[in-house]
């Protein structure tokens, strides 16, 4: 585990700290440093991952990545608190501030990849009580942290929620987005993302049409999302329900789609064969430069 180390900016309820002036914060605060935060445990998890797998893929420095992935196993695990919570911090300690905007326990929802609602459901859980704790104040960039992690758990009307708080408390007439008064990126990066989410994830080694679709957004389309495995995709929908997709191979990888709705693939107007190799999931070959298109039957 790491140590020392920090849940960023948030100060556990440690039973029997006694307080003190923080000189820098001018905050009569206790000490935020720990070891072994469930941050940090998440971020090496993924980096740990991602450098196995790139050794995999360039075929070079075997004997790193057995050391890697030995250090990976050695890593503490993500656990439940006595609340249900996703805990922050190995120990379950309660926060200081309960609707603080820092969410730094959910890295392993979002950005990262550990917390899947069909792989993990009961760190999906966990972390839903995170964030129903939390609530909707904070900043831009926390609305739209929240907002993303929303969307991974599949739930659009959350997100939603985070969004529209933040248009109306966190962004200026321009859409940049507002942190304590002043003008960050973070904010309206991080939005694009969150709306990004909604409406496509890849993730998880396959592509994810309309995973948290709000019901207000129940008619769209949109094109030139970006997806994992080298993938340039177009969604359109109707009534909540995809209709048609276009995806362009930049790389000619293996594609493997899940949705709702039964899809037919084409290419170049001929039909492509497809695998099912589970309910709501298709598998198909693709050509580098081919664009395919995947309409919904019945359209």
């Amino acid at each position: 585990m790491t140590n020392p180390s920090t849940s960023p900016e948030n100060f556990p309820a440690v039973p029997g700290q006694v307080p003190f002036f923080d000189e820098i914060t001018t905050f009569r605060t206790t000490t935020s440093i720990c070891a072994g935060s469930t941050i940090d445990m998440a971020i090496l998890n993924d980096l740990f991952g991602s450098v196995a797998q790139a050794a995999d893929i360039l075929g070079v420095d075997r004997d790193f990545k057995a050391r890697v992935l030995e250090a990976k196993s050695r890593l503490a695990p993500m656990q439940i608190g006595r609340k249900g919570n996703l805990q922050e911090w190995l120990e379950d300690w309660d926060e200081t501030e309960k609707s603080h905007r820092h969410i730094s326990g959910l890295w392993g929802l979002f950005p990262g990849r550990q917390i899947s609602a069909r792989r993990t459901p009961q760190f999906a859980e966990g972390s839903k009580v995170v964030l129903e704790q939390r609530g909707l104040s904070g900043n831009g960039w926390s609305s739209a942290w929240k907002a993303a992690c929303w969307a991974r758990l599949g739930d659009g009307a959350k997100a939603l929620e985070n969004f529209t708080y933040a248009m109306h408390q966190y962004t200026t007439n321009s859409l940049f987005s507002i942190c304590s008064r002043a003008m960050q990126v973070d904010g309206a990066f991080g939005m694009s993302a969150a709306v990004a989410e909604m409406l496509l994830q890849s993730h998880e080694d396959e592509l994810s049409f309309l995973p948290a679709l709000p019901a207000a957004w129940k008619d769209g389309d949109v094109k030139g999302f970006v997806a994992r495995g080298g993938f340039e995709v177009g969604l359109r929908w109707k009534d909540g329900r995809i209709t048609e997709a276009t995806l362009l191979s930049k790389n000619g990888r293996p594609c493997r789609v899940r949705s709702a709705v039964p899809l037919k693939v084409t290419v170049r107007g001929r039909s492509v064969s497809v695998r099912r190799p589970e309910p709501g999931l298709i598998e198909f070959k693709t050509e580098p430069g081919a664009s395919y298109t995947l309409t919904a039957a019945g359209h």
